[in-house]
């Protein structure tokens, strides 16, 4: 990449980005975040710097990630960074990208139980790179939160996030389908969890930076079964779990409701930003 004005170069690479992606809009904004990384600086910083870029340098760094964007390599693993809940975090090959919608799951959380904090005990099953669980504690410090999951590098990756942002989590390698699974809480226990739920169906026509750069462990479920890690968990929480909340796919959302009535839930659901039916919180009929 040759020197060029700070625009300059946020413009050629929003114009091939905006192209690959069909969107100009996207296109532009992850140009603007590979150069406020790359320059250390806000985006309003990255407007008013002006002048050439001349470092060779720099403008080597710059070159590597536009070409690792450009074979449509998500913007997160190319920085190696993620942003959830105003929580810098980061991000990893093999380990989900946080999404916008977990955040508005966080949020349902906290408006239900801010309030009663000191005495929760939350789980966050499936935690990849621990997004719920270090969202859940930087809103709610007085609770005890631990994060859950099968795989050894997303545990790895989560308590290193926990340790950049300072909070203290219990951190737990467990496989939900085991027969010796075991969680013991010694507060109320709730549990939130966003399991894999897009059907193996929907794969084609999702974007491949998703499907040839995310893991599709964290991501698909069997046409057959949609509801394979719900009910587990329901199963597994069932006498335990005073509340249960999921992300889920909305189109599946109706089947909740049966699902509830079995295990002794009540259950409701909640739209996203979007208004799909996104959310579920299962409350026992039994613990509340």
């Amino acid at each position: 990449m040759k020197p060029a004005p700070v625009r300059e170069i946020i413009n050629r690479i929003a114009t091939s980005l905006g192209e690959l992606y069909s969107d100009q809009a996207e296109g532009k904004a992850v140009a603007e975040l590979l150069m406020m990384n790359q320059l250390k600086t806000t985006r309003a910083g990255l407007y008013g710097i002006g002048g050439e870029i001349n470092d060779p340098v720099a403008l080597q760094n710059i070159q590597n990630c536009f070409l690792r964007l450009q074979q449509n390599e998500p913007i997160q693993y190319v920085l190696e960074k993620a942003w959830f809940c105003g929580l810098e975090l980061k991000a990893l090959k093999g380990v989900l990208i946080p999404r916008p919608e977990t955040e508005e799951l966080v949020d349902w959380v906290v408006e239900k139980h801010f309030d009663e904090q000191e005495n929760i005990d939350f789980l966050d099953i499936g935690t990849g790179s621990g997004c719920i669980a270090l969202g859940l504690k930087s809103r709610m410090p007085e609770a005890q939160v631990s994060g859950m999951d099968v795989s050894e590098e997303a545990i790895d990756l989560a308590r290193e996030n926990a340790d950049h942002c300072g909070f203290d989590i219990h951190w737990l390698k467990q496989d939900l389908f085991a027969d010796d699974f075991k969680f013991q809480s010694s507060r109320k226990l709730v549990v939130v969890s966003n399991p894999p739920y897009v059907l193996e169906s929907e794969s084609k026509g999702m974007a491949s930076r998703v499907t040839s750069f995310e893991p599709h462990l964290a991501l698909f479920v069997a046409d057959s079964d949609p509801l394979l890690y719900y009910r587990r968990i329901l199963e597994l929480f069932s006498h335990t779990a005073s509340f249960i909340y999921f992300e889920i796919n909305p189109l599946v959302a109706d089947s909740f409701f049966e699902l509830a009535e079995k295990e002794q839930f009540r259950c409701i659901t909640r739209e996203d930003f979007c208004g799909r039916k996104r959310f579920v919180e299962f409350r026992s009929l039994t613990l509340t």
